[in-house]
């Protein structure tokens, strides 16, 4: 097997392979032992199956080039990145605001 060239799509692709369990908060994946990227690997496209072609068939203007265009365009996943994004900046500033009284009650003693 040849190790295929690095571009910044595949790069990103990894990436969104290795952040998977972020992704989908009901799904367990196994902890990811590796760090970097992998220097042999494959990528495959999915063939329709055509006995599926009026019930679960992805139409072409669906199909996306890549897994993070995928994800880009899926609107559940998106929905679910901002409520947390929101949720994270949220407590973050929680935490700023109270290390801003602490410092400013430490001052007056």
């Amino acid at each position: 097997m040849k190790a295929p060239e690095m571009t910044n799509e595949l790069k990103n692709d990894l990436k969104a392979l290795k952040m998977r369990a972020s992704m989908d908060p009901k799904r367990f994946y196994k902890k990811n032992g590796r760090d970097g990227f992998p220097k042999y690997f494959q990528i495959g496209t999915i063939v329709d199956n055509p006995a599926d072609f009026y019930h679960s068939r992805i139409s072409k203007k669906q199909r996306k080039r890549t897994i993070t265009e995928e994800l880009l365009d899926d609107s559940e996943f998106r929905r679910y990145n901002r409520r947390k994004y929101s949720e994270i900046m949220a407590e973050k500033a929680a935490n700023a605001a109270g290390k801003k009284k602490m410092k400013k009650e430490n001052r007056n003693i």
